[in-house]
């Protein structure tokens, strides 16, 4: 049986891949392990039978991480270009929080005698960076940081969730108006206008901060979707589409809560939800749609699981659903134009896949020149970096360099768990070795003082900013890159959509901030 094992190298992948997904999904205390179950079914799979220790190619290894990285910079290219001026300062420090995490490993390395390999892999570990742990591996060219990584793993997401625990219980209980920002999960209302003199409709889009959305009014009983320019008077009934909180400021400036429900009169104005599919808009902004040629009003975007208002700098993304409001007549115009198919929603640019992660895992190669060492950004951080550039441009003619969302997700996924699986293969016997010894424990005490280091210096920093509950605990699972985090904190926060737009904005910079990191420490 192992005999065919070991001439079959995909078979034991995907037995691996199987088993990790499984175990990954068992939850202990509310978190699950997720990707990283991959890793450690891959550590025990070898360390109980050898024979099968690095059968499958390292370069299975190299394209999963590459698909990783390259799909987390194009879905995270949006938000964090759009968010870095108003959020440079929490970047930068949460970037330096690493820095400063990585100069008390070479320390307290050096104090414990530890080799390179082992503090640049237990440093990736306690920061639960994956591609740290590969490009500490290419540095080394050995697997021997993968045992480092293996003991400080966990306790780098259980000691990151004791933090958001602690953190949450003394977050600022006024949130700053930065702390307000972002895209909250969409509802509508009716409102009926009783009050007189009021401003253009475009000048009250915003509330507080926030955007609502006007996509249809009735007046002297004929429904339409009300342009910029429209006045409101007395009589009228408008439905706002935003957050609960917008929607009540709105109503209370303009009248009162209406009787009638006006989606529910379909005769007149109708709303369908439309699939982008045409990769002419891919990055594009809601108002660079040009809805208004149709008479037509974006009111909702759907974009997984979470509905978002379509306010006029929403940037969209392949596979949006939007729901447009229009006459009915020109429904299917708007469709036409947008797309609406369910299959190109979720089939991927070629051309524009293949040409953009070339360009990342070429910059990836390209020497960087720093005291005492030439480094390369490797293959995590360069593909990261090209999809980051590329998610925010979108589109180059008829090249979409956006992925739909669907696809996305199931490629960074597949990604993930081939990389983990085939290190995983490679490193058991040094874990099992490490193990039997007095080394086993003293990386695993050294990944906790590190993750412990980390935390402690993320709160500090959140605490210094006065972040509210809903950020800081986004902010604590986009810095440490760990969506069993990012679940918890979701959870604990009861779904504010805050917590995933603080992870969008700082997985990138502190992602790429830990691989350079992890490659200096393994070449010390």
């Amino acid at each position: 049986m192992i005999r065919v094992l070991v001439d079959n190298p995909v078979v034991v992948l995907f037995v691996v891949l199987a088993a990790g997904t499984l175990v990954g999904a068992v939850r202990l205390g509310g978190v699950a392990a997720g990707p990283a179950g991959a890793l450690f079914v891959g550590l025990a799979v070898s360390a109980t039978v050898p024979q099968l220790a690095g059968v499958v190619p390292p370069l299975i290894a190299t394209l999963g991480l590459a698909l990783f990285a390259y799909t987390i910079g194009l879905a995270g290219g949006p938000s964090f270009f759009s968010g870095l001026r108003r959020n440079t300062r929490i970047m930068l420090l949460a970037a330096a929080v690493f820095v400063g995490v990585a100069g008390v490993a070479v320390a307290l390395g050096r104090l414990l005698d530890l080799p390179s390999a082992d503090i640049a892999g237990v440093y990736a570990g306690a920061v639960t960076n994956t591609p740290g742990l590969a490009a500490a591996v290419e540095v080394t060219d050995s697997s021997q940081p993968v045992v480092g990584f293996s003991l400080a793993y966990p306790f780098g997401i259980v000691g990151m969730i004791l933090a958001i625990v602690v953190g949450t219980r003394w977050s600022a209980a006024r949130p700053t108006a930065e702390d307000r920002e972002g895209p909250q999960p969409a509802t509508y209302g009716n409102v009926e206008v009783t009050r007189e003199g009021l401003p253009p409709l475009a000048q009250l889009t915003t509330v507080d901060g926030e955007s609502v959305v006007f996509s249809r009014v009735r007046r002297d009983e004929e429904e339409r979707t009300p342009a910029d320019d429209l006045e409101l008077r007395p009589g009228d009934v408008v439905t706002v589409i935003g957050s609960e909180a917008t929607i009540a400021a709105i109503t209370e400036r303009l009248g009162r809560p209406a009787d009638r429900d006006l989606p529910l009169d379909r005769h007149q104005v109708d709303f369908r939800r439309v699939v982008l599919s045409n990769p002419r808009y891919a990055g594009e902004r809601i108002a660079d749609l040009g809805l208004d040629r149709f008479d037509a009003v974006a009111g909702f975007v759907r974009r997984g699981d979470v509905d978002l208002v379509a306010a006029p700098d929403l940037i969209v993304e392949l596979g949006d659903r939007i729901r447009v409001v229009a006459p009915r007549e020109r429904l299917s115009e708007v469709a036409r134009e947008l797309g609406d198919s369910e299959r190109e929603a979720v089939v991927a640019d070629p051309i524009g896949f293949s040409v953009g992660l070339l360009a990342g895992l070429a910059l990836g190669l390209v020497p960087i020149p720093t005291p005492g060492a030439s480094l390369q950004l490797g293959t995590a951080a360069g593909p990261l970096l090209v999809g980051l550039v590329l998610g925010r441009v979108g589109h180059t003619g008829r090249v979409s360099w956006q992925l739909p969302y669907a696809t996305n997700q199931a490629l960074r996924q597949f990604g993930m768990l081939v990389f983990l699986a085939t290190v995983g293969l490679g490193a058991g016997p040094e874990l099992a070795d490490a193990l039997r010894t007095a080394t086993g424990v003293v990386l695993l005490a050294f990944g906790a003082v590190l993750t412990t280091v980390a935390a402690l210096a993320l709160l500090v920093v959140a605490r210094g900013l006065r972040l509210g509950t809903a950020r800081l605990a986004g902010t604590l699972a986009g810095a440490q890159n760990q969506p069993a985090i990012l679940a918890f904190a979701v959870e604990r926060t009861g779904g504010d959509d805050r917590v995933n737009l603080a992870y969008a904005l700082l997985f990138p910079p502190t992602f790429v901030i830990k691989i350079v990191c992890a490659q200096v420490l393994a070449s010390l």
